[in-house]
């Protein structure tokens, strides 16, 4: 009983095995620790990109500078445009044309004033944000410079025995998976002997109810001799199936004692100490990890004022455009009247000049500020572009990876472990069960010596009384309707002589509707009633 509860144990501990080696062999495992190097692969570049981030920022600082200076140049300009605006009502005393020129460019250059006085802050509010980002990137690589290279470099070696740890793993749970398939395979073969015990008291029941069947009266002497070779078959047969019950019970121990020879080196200690020294690097980087997420964090917010700012920048260089335009045509304008105006028109007319020369400068500066916008949005874009995972988002893979390849290694551990414990229970039914059998094995003689009294018996009997055939030949027909087996059919026919009617010949139903006539000499029904 206890072998049959062990089959089903066996087919789950190979369905087990069968999952571990698939964890290994690409599996969960496998993706853990390519994700582990990956990792550790990230952080091992992160001072190259920290160096890049620091010349990134050093290209917006200078553009952010630059930028600054234009826009200052730029609200210089408006202030002697609004002088000479200013000028121009004074010189030209009070004439009304004049006044209107006068009141709109002063009007227009206020609003112009207003725009670039509101970027400038942006601006000043950008290189606070660059300044910080740059003393971010600072302390990160001071951070990276204490445990550079030594903890990415820790990792990758790392993830290295603990792959070459994982495929001795997944071997050895390939191995055990083969040999479980092995004992799986012999369990079913030495429950399918254990029917032996059945088979044979089948039989020696048949040679007993043949011996209720004689009859004092008739003669005996065949049906003794029938009687005496159903039993040497039985005894044969029983001997036959007890060897070979022993020697699938000495295959099956063979094949249990084959995991004691498994047993990998340190037990679960090799995976154990890789995970912990892995563990200790990642704490290691802890600092840099944090100090990385912050400079992450600071950098995309600094990268979307950056861009807002780009924007405002593109705006403000257009509406500088459209301002230079119209002062340039006031001052046009402006000439024009003078033509008409009598004494006022010469010195107005020199006022008017110096507008437009200041207009041209607006558009100078204009187009500056367009080509130095580009310093500002190229890199930023390049950032972003090469923007990777955050430190929190590093350290959290890390840390997963870590749980799921402890939980890949610790189900191998309890699969080949549960695999093992098996394998020592059915090594202790196995002794029993070898023991039972040496006992069952010494019936075998006993059995022989039943078949030479009966066919002692038989030959004590004499020689057949032709008046009493069809009496024997009576006894014969019921014990044929006994049979259950096709070997005792066999048997049957082979002992009687032309005497007496074998039964391929005769047409009778055996009990419970059992055919026994005919050539059916299967044994599939041998034992199983």
């Amino acid at each position: 009983m206890e072998l049959c509860h062990s089959v089903g144990r066996i087919e789950r501990i190979v369905s087990a095995l069968t999952e571990v080696s698939s964890i290994f062999d690409g599996g969960v495992g496998s993706e853990a620790i390519g994700g582990l190097r990956n990792a550790a692969n990230a952080l091992l570049g992160v001072r190259q990109v920290v160096q890049q981030r620091s010349d990134e920022i050093a290209t917006m600082h200078g553009a952010t500078c630059q930028l600054r200076a234009s826009m200052a140049e730029v609200l210089r300009c408006l202030k002697v445009l609004d002088i000479y605006g200013m000028n121009v009502k004074i010189t030209a005393s009070g004439l009304v044309q004049f006044m209107e020129f006068s009141d709109t460019m002063r009007t227009k250059l206020g609003q112009g004033v207003t725009g670039s006085q509101s970027l400038d802050q942006m601006l000043q509010a950008l290189t606070t944000s660059l300044q910080a980002m740059s003393l971010n990137d600072r302390k990160l690589d001071l951070e990276c410079a204490r445990v550079f290279p030594k903890v990415p470099e820790t990792l990758l070696g790392e993830a290295d025995k603990l792959q070459a740890h994982q495929a001795s793993l997944g071997l050895m749970a390939r191995t055990v998976s083969t040999i479980a398939m092995a004992i799986q395979a012999e369990l079913h073969a030495a429950i399918a002997a254990i029917q032996i015990g059945d088979r044979v008291r089948q039989r020696l029941e048949h040679v007993l109810k043949g011996l209720s069947l004689l009859d004092p009266e008739a003669d005996t002497s065949v049906v003794l001799a029938l009687l005496a070779a159903l039993s040497e078959a039985a005894a044969r047969e029983y001997a036959r199936d007890t060897d070979s019950l022993s020697a699938t019970l000495e295959r099956l121990r063979a094949q249990c004692q084959k995991f004691g020879d498994l047993k990998p080196d340190g037990s679960g200690e090799g995976d154990a100490d890789v995970l912990a020294r892995i563990a200790c690097s990642v704490g290691e980087a802890h600092g840099m990890l944090q100090q990385l997420e912050h400079a992450d964090n600071e950098g995309m917010t600094t990268m979307a004022l950056i861009l807002n700012t780009v924007d405002e920048v593109t705006r403000r260089a257009k509406a500088i455009a459209e301002l230079r335009l119209d002062v340039q045509h006031m001052a046009i304008n402006i000439s024009l009247s003078c033509r008409t105006a009598q004494e006022v028109g010469r010195p107005v007319m020199v006022i008017a000049n110096e507008i437009r020369t200041y207009s041209n400068r607006l558009d100078a500066i204009a187009d500056s500020i367009h080509e130095t916008q580009r310093n500002l949005s190229e890199p930023c874009h390049r950032l972003q572009a090469r923007a990777s995972p955050s430190g929190a988002t590093t350290g959290d893979l890390l840390a997963q990876f870590l749980a799921t390849i402890g939980d890949c290694n610790t189900t191998a551990r309890q699969a080949m472990q549960q695999a093992e414990d098996e394998a020592q229970d059915l090594r202790s039914h196995l002794s029993s069960a070898t023991s039972a059998l040496g006992d069952a094995a010494a019936l075998v003689q006993p059995m022989l010596q039943v078949s030479d009294s009966l066919r002692e018996a038989s030959l004590q009997a004499g020689e057949a009384d032709p008046g009493t055939t069809s009496t024997v030949q009576a006894m014969l027909d019921e014990l044929a309707r006994t049979y259950t087996m096709g070997d005792e059919r066999e048997v049957h026919n082979q002992t009687l002589d032309d005497r007496y009617t074998k039964i391929a010949t005769v047409i009778a139903t055996a009990p419970e509707g059992m055919a026994i006539g005919g050539t059916d000499d299967d044994d599939e029904d041998d034992g199983l009633f």
